[in-house]
């Protein structure tokens, strides 16, 4: 029998591990939270033994974990060990430690991934293979500024989210709204002026954060009553801002069950030929010509409305064309049409719209939380423009697809019954949609695939989820453990809330794994641009996601921004943010702009 070769990397990862439990046995071994770090430490030093196998990716995956974990680790040991009153010093380090742990956990089960990674996969290529050279075409990288720069702006830039980590944990702590935010507020004014315990509280809430952590995190900027003022106060001026609330005017079409089906009977890529759309029976004209601006967040669709142009919405709904528009696109009607009619519409002078989805894993974030941006965007791209910005129902509460649904719901919307509230005579409509947004605005094109329906214009992804596989192994991935922000503890428990029934299939269903749809819708998708950081635990993904349309012959472009990690458009955040996503932002803005130029009606 053949013997496998050691790579140097898993060798000395296997000799770091064997070094820190020896040093470890010194320390008081009756002490439950010593047993369990000796416990973890001889799993993974297990793990590591077992998967001595020969593989491209296996180096460079154990160079990385021992350069930033593993022997980081062992030199703390060691320095602890140096000190008379080890055992007390050994208790500063606890929640360090704890993460440390945390994070073997996590590598233990991506480790044996690694030898699933086909040979011919682009990244066991060599860096001077032709398939980098063909894709190097599609793929530009971006230096923003000095490195060390960024990186010092960085170390600031967390430093608040230690504090708001912090404060996001306060909020947890008591249940009666109004002594929440007393206690929220009295804590975080102590925490901005005693960083190290923000810090400490950050790192013990990343190692086992619960999804109601999460929320308050990622949703800071609408929960925190002062920074949601200081916001408002700071942003962009806009012509027009205005939150509307849409009917759910279309039976569902997006549900767990449906897709299933769809998967288990082979029908799911079947594209169907538009024969109208199915809408809802009870009190549909009531809800169709209701009054956008009545709010109802249980039975309607909040959405942001931002534009450069001061005259958005028509002074008198056409109420009767919307009763003509209902009879052209039902199911129940004989009149069907294929694409969007704009004899009504021909004199509004809105003809651009982006539908703007944001991120924050399913589980956080808002429209609101994402106007850094795109209040820039309706400013640059001009008044002929309209935004708008969706909040869709979040999980846990509402788990995939509840998301894709209003989604869909807000676009059919769009192309159907916008202009008969207001001035758009709709020529091109873009969706941008970052991380999980990113993901949905792929899954809605897939859908308007599917059905024969128009499909959007173009898309403009910031760092798109395109795989929920997360067994699928690339190198990117490791960056998710030493992320600030967005680190892979956190991304473990967004995608288990997300995918909350068990019954959700990330590796054969495409509205979940959007890299894995079918060469036939793939080729009909629009223009695509993408942006992303180079220290984003996503990028692995999106290069594939790349190089696959690339070999389709898509329009498609990748940029990637050296020194940026997951979430960098919402970190130009006045004062506390990273300086240099200005001019990141300001790039998007041309980008989003050279999109609809691209696909103007010629």
């Amino acid at each position: 029998m053949k013997k496998v070769q050691h790579s140097e990397g898993m060798i000395d990862a296997i000799y770091y591990l064997q070094k820190c439990q020896l040093i470890m046995k010194h320390f008081n071994t009756q002490n439950p939270v010593v047993v369990e770090w000796l416990l973890q430490l001889d799993e993974t030093q297990k793990q590591f033994e077992q998967n001595q196998f020969h593989h491209p990716l296996l180096e460079q995956c154990t160079q990385f974990i021992n350069h930033k974990i593993i022997h980081p680790f062992l030199i703390c040991l060691e320095q602890i060990m140096k000190y008379k009153n080890f055992e007390y010093e050994l208790q500063k380090h606890k929640l360090e430690f704890d993460y440390v742990i945390r994070r073997l956990q996590i590598i233990r089960e991506f480790l044996p991934n690694i030898s699933q990674v086909p040979l011919d996969d682009i990244y066991c290529l060599s860096n001077t293979h032709q398939e980098w050279a063909h894709l190097a075409k599609y793929v530009q990288f971006i230096d923003l500024d000095d490195p060390e720069a960024i990186d010092m702006q960085f170390e600031k830039f967390n430093d608040y989210i230690s504090v708001g980590c912090a404060y996001a944990k306060l909020g947890n702590m008591i249940k009666l709204p109004i002594l929440s935010m007393i206690f929220q507020n009295l804590g975080g004014a102590f925490l901005i002026t005693n960083i190290e315990k923000a810090r400490q509280i950050k790192l013990k809430e990343m190692t086992n954060p619960s999804v109601q952590f999460i929320q308050n995190l990622w949703s800071i900027q609408d929960k925190a009553p002062v920074l949601k003022n200081f916001m408002k106060y700071s942003m962009t001026k806009i012509s027009s801002h205005y939150k509307i609330y849409v009917p759910y005017l279309f039976k569902p079409t997006f549900t767990l069950e449906r897709i299933n089906q769809e998967i288990e009977n082979g029908t799911l890529y079947n594209q169907e030929g538009f024969k109208g759309l199915e809408m809802i029976e009870e009190h549909l004209y009531e809800k169709v010509i209701e009054s956008l601006f009545r709010k109802d967040r249980k039975n309607k669709i909040k959405v942001r409305v931002l534009s450069a142009n001061k005259e958005i919405f028509r002074k008198r709904i056409q109420e009767d064309e919307i009763v003509k528009q209902i009879a052209d696109i039902s199911k129940d009607h004989n009149n069907i049409f294929e694409g969007v009619s704009q004899q009504e519409g021909q004199f509004g002078k809105i003809k651009k719209v982006i539908l703007q989805i944001h991120g924050g894993g399913w589980v956080g974030m808002s429209s609101f939380s994402h106007q850094t941006y795109t209040r820039k965007w309706a400013n640059h791209i001009g008044d002929d423009c309209v935004i708008f910005s969706i909040d869709y129902r979040l999980a846990p509460k509402y788990p995939y697809p509840y998301a894709l649904e209003d989604i869909w719901q807000l676009y059919l919307w769009i192309l159907y019954f916008s202009r008969f509230y207001m001035n758009i005579n709709l020529e091109q409509i873009i969706l941008a949609g970052d991380s999980a947004g990113g993901n949905m605005a792929l899954g809605i094109c897939f859908r308007a695939i599917k059905i024969g329906i128009r499909v959007p214009d173009g898309l403009f992804l910031p760092y798109p989820v395109v795989n929920l596989n997360f067994k699928i192994f690339n190198p990117y991935l490791l960056n998710g453990l030493i992320d600030q922000i967005a680190p892979t503890t956190i991304l473990v428990v967004v995608l288990k809330e997300y995918l909350k029934s068990g019954s959700e299939h990330p590796e054969s269903d495409p509205y979940l794994s959007p890299i894995i749809a079918d060469d036939t819708f793939l080729t009909k998708l629009p223009k695509i641009h993408i942006i992303c950081g180079a220290k984003d635990s996503l990028t692995g993904d999106t290069i594939r996601f790349v190089n696959k349309m690339r070999k389709l012959h898509h329009n498609i472009k990748l940029d990637i921004i050296n020194c940026l990690s997951h979430g960098f458009m919402n970190f130009e955040v006045p004062i506390v943010g990273v300086t240099h996503m200005g001019s990141v932002i300001n790039l998007t803005c041309k980008m989003v702009q050279e999109l609809f130029k691209s696909s103007e009606v010629l």
